[in-house]
């Protein structure tokens, strides 16, 4: 964390939800660099790095009246994977199993509350219990540990393409599994 502050997080994110641009610029340098070297890690281009931390704050200073956050560094961090996934999404043909799950991601972690926070973080949850161990681990090493499919590869001695066709498997079952849930949450107007 680049930045000192005398406030605690939820003092700043309480100064930001009232237009305190000092806030702002506090959380901005502390968070500022660990977002980039997250986003840095997938992408590996500069420019598209700084983009996506830069919108990462714009959303936060766009909606600071209506987000309710528990764990900021937690929520900054998922925020700026989801822009990378965009990014990713937007400039190769390589990943074109993320495009759907990320739709309905997406579209689902913009609608605000700490409810759906909670659901959706239960409904993967339940999802990873059911996976089978081996495909679990790969999940996890490259979505939590954000490691490379060639690293995670070199790691568990399996082919690239071993660990491209698990993910893809994996992606498929959690954008099916959150459709089902978030269908229902839909219908049943939660």
């Amino acid at each position: 964390m680049a930045a000192t502050s005398t406030y605690n997080e939820q003092e700043l994110l309480q100064m930001l939800s009232q237009n305190d641009s000092t806030a702002f610029e506090i959380l901005y340098d502390i968070y500022w660099e660990s977002l980039y070297n997250t986003a840095y890690k997938r992408l590996q281009h500069e420019e598209h790095c700084k983009d996506a931390v830069q919108d990462v704050f714009a959303d936060l200073w766009t909606r600071r009246k209506e987000l309710e956050i528990d764990n900021l560094g937690a929520y900054l961090h998922t925020a700026v994977r989801f822009q990378v996934l965009k990014l990713v999404n937007r400039h190769s043909t390589r990943n074109t199993y993320f495009d759907p799950f990320e739709t309905v991601l997406i579209s689902y972690m913009n609608a605000d509350g700490k409810v759906r926070e909670k659901e959706l973080s239960r409904i993967i949850t339940a999802w990873m219990e059911e996976l089978p161990r081996k495909r679990r681990e790969i999940f996890l090493l490259y979505f939590e540990q954000e490691r490379t499919t060639k690293e995670i590869a070199a790691q568990l001695n399996i082919s690239q393409k071993t660990v491209q066709n698990q993910l893809g498997t994996a992606m498929q079952s959690l954008q099916a599994h959150i459709a089902v849930h978030l269908l229902f949450i839909v219908s049943s107007g939660i």
